[in-house]
């Protein structure tokens, strides 16, 4: 073998560990399963279609928590 087809042979080694090393690594992260409350609101817009000016309309929004963990909201007066 030549210098240069033993650069490329080992440019090829390098290039196929580092291909299974970053695969390896996000399948790893995509594997971790997220902790915690996680809030996952059911219908995320609603549309009043069209509404009289003065007319006071209103929704409830549903708001699941999905998580393992208690769901906290606080309200702040704005």
């Amino acid at each position: 073998m030549t210098l240069e087809e033993l650069r490329m042979k080992r440019h090829w080694q390098l290039f196929v560990i580092l291909v299974f090393f970053f695969s390896l690594w996000g399948n790893l992260s995509l594997a971790q399963k997220v902790q915690g409350p996680k809030m996952v609101l059911k219908d995320e817009v609603f549309d009043f279609n069209e509404v009289k000016e003065g007319t006071i309309v209103e929704h409830s929004f549903k708001i699941l928590n999905v998580g393992d963990q208690p769901l906290e909201i606080k309200v702040r007066p704005g």
